[in-house]
């Protein structure tokens, strides 16, 4: 049948016309990337790696990002395996080194998630392996070198999948699996706290790591978990800590002195009690040491500075305090989480000890005389290095 050049025109609009109705149809049905539900992130990681070096930064990956649901890919995860076989096999700790050192070279080459899953895939069979390494802090609270190869792979995991990081290291807290990875748990968890939000769920893990068995034979990973407590500060922790200065273990004593002496620094005011002769029961020369951080430039650091000054000291306290005091020395090192305290210019010194003298003079007159013997001996000190000549 012969159709018109006018009804052939209308026939072909009427199709497209059909035909963009049903793309639009298609399009309207078709769920957009936008729309797509998002997994809900607990909290965000300060770890983004670019150089693929697992090195601690305060970039953070997208709130919205989920964990890495990819397949494991097969060359780390053979490698991991073959890397099981060495460890457990060797018994050298400079080859140890070049196992190590070539299992996170591996790793870093990987495609992030992939490899991230293969590690996740094998940390899940509960198989490990030892180093015969010690557990030691590197910069940036990587880890230098790791006591076994599930540390390892704890180690290295944030910086491939910060978030699945953070949920595994909850999980392991949960299991107590050992007090390396609980440590390593603590600092992964640490590192996601950017905002503070995370601050009770940290010291509270804390807290439930002083009370496991671990504490009587504490390991090096457990000691090192204490940065967590200058991290988070507080009396509870503090008060924790002071009791653990009284055990018998004298690697748990030394830890537990030198993160109160940091949480000291950053926050003098937990030296509220510090004027009680019994306070912390300390040895003489280490309740002097840690009162020798006070500010009395400070109004309410000055009171405690009195007091204590002006209260009964066992013999030589006083003494050795007045030879430190104003105690400007730092403790520098690699830690889990925080970093060293900055240290003052050699003019800030003598700013700062020119403005102590300047209140040791109105202190002085409300002193016993073995306080004032103290203030004496202070000034004598200060005066050589604020003004630079002894005092007459």
């Amino acid at each position: 049948m012969a159709i018109s050049r006018k009804s052939s025109r209308d026939f072909l609009l009427a199709g497209a016309f059909l035909l963009v109705v049903v793309l639009a149809v298609f399009l309207i049905q078709k769920p957009s990337e936008t729309n797509r539900p998002v997994e809900k992130i607990e909290a965000r990681s300060p770890i983004e790696s670019t150089s693929r070096q697992p090195t601690r930064t305060r970039e953070t990956k997208a709130a919205s990002e989920p964990a890495t649901t990819a397949s494991p890919d097969t060359a780390i995860a053979a490698l991991i395996r073959s890397t099981l076989e060495k460890f457990r096999a060797n018994n050298d700790p400079d080859q140890a080194r070049e196992i190590l050192r070539l299992l996170r070279e591996g790793i870093r080459q990987g495609p992030e998630d992939a490899t991230a899953a293969a590690i996740l895939d094998f940390l899940k069979t509960g198989d490990d392996a030892l180093t015969k390494l010690p557990f030691v802090v590197g910069p940036d609270g990587m880890m230098d070198t790791v006591p076994s190869l599930r540390t390892a792979l704890l180690d290295l995991l944030p910086s491939l999948d910060p978030i699945s990081a953070l949920r595994l290291a909850r999980e392991l807290m949960d299991k107590r699996t050992s007090p390396d990875e609980y440590a390593l748990s603590l600092r992964n968890l640490a590192w996601n706290d950017l905002n503070g939000d995370l601050r009770t769920e940290l010291t509270g893990r804390f807290m439930d790591l002083l009370a496991t068995p671990w504490l009587d034979q504490p390991s090096a990973g457990f000691l090192e978990s204490f940065d967590i407590a200058v991290e988070v500060g507080g009396e509870e922790v503090f008060d924790k800590l002071i009791s653990l200065t009284k055990g018998a273990d004298k690697a748990l004593n030394q830890a537990a002195f030198i993160s109160i002496d940091r949480m000291i620094l950053r926050d003098p005011s937990l030296l509220a009690a510090a004027a009680d002769p019994a306070w912390m029961d300390f040895a003489p020369k280490q309740r002097a040491s840690l009162l020798s951080r006070l500010d009395i430039t400070q109004p309410d650091q000055r009171v405690i500075f009195s007091r204590y000054v002006a209260s009964t000291h066992a013999e030589g306290e006083l003494d050795y305090f007045a030879k430190i005091f104003p105690n400007g020395n730092y403790l520098y090192g690699h830690r889990l989480v925080t970093t060293d305290d900055a240290t003052p210019t050699i003019d800030e010194v003598m700013a700062k000890d020119a403005a102590v003298l300047g209140e040791l003079g109105a202190l002085e007159a409300t002193l016993p005389e073995e306080g004032k013997a103290a203030i004496r001996k202070i000034r004598q000190r200060l005066e050589k290095s604020a003004v630079g000549n002894p005092a007459p």
